[in-house]
């Protein structure tokens, strides 16, 4: 879990966001109103609204952000669990949250490398017993991070 926290307001114009993403090497910023976090806005999430045409960088961040409800896991949560919300909800990041304050994040990234170092977790989440995340995600998480990470 990464606990430095990146995060702009729903009102800052994409612009701020990009720039907070590029300066910290993130893929990803969370959205605040106030002092709740109501949302992640990606690289992806931007490239889609660019790819609507118009001016981007001075819109709203909230006006790119996906309306779908922030899926959050606890810090009790195992990986694993972590790992099977990504994939139920098709998202690459999921906040972590203690009393509906954010105070981390998870990534795929975060997850696959924890798995890497623990085989006999991989090993049992290949086993067709194993309820919690299907073998094909799995093995496609691990090809992503293959491709990426050149492992």
């Amino acid at each position: 879990m990464t606990k430095k926290l990146i995060a702009v307001r729903a009102d800052d114009t994409v612009s701020a966001a990009v720039r907070k993403m590029v300066r910290g090497e993130i893929g990803a910023v969370l959205v605040k109103r106030g002092t709740s976090v109501v949302g992640i806005v990606t690289e992806r999430d931007i490239l889609r609204a660019a790819a609507k045409g118009g001016e981007l960088l001075g819109k709203r961040v909230a006006a790119i952000m996906p309306r779908r409800r922030l899926i959050t896991a606890k810090p009790d949560d195992s990986p694993v669990h972590a790992l099977d919300l990504m994939n139920r909800h098709q998202v690459r990041r999921i906040p972590i949250a203690v009393k509906g304050r954010v105070v981390g994040i998870v990534t795929q990234r975060d997850l696959v490398t924890w798995l890497l170092r623990r085989p006999d977790v991989i090993l049992d989440m290949l086993s067709p017993d194993y309820p919690a995340v299907s073998r094909d995600a799995l093995v496609a998480l691990l090809k992503e991070l293959q491709v990426r990470e050149r492992v």
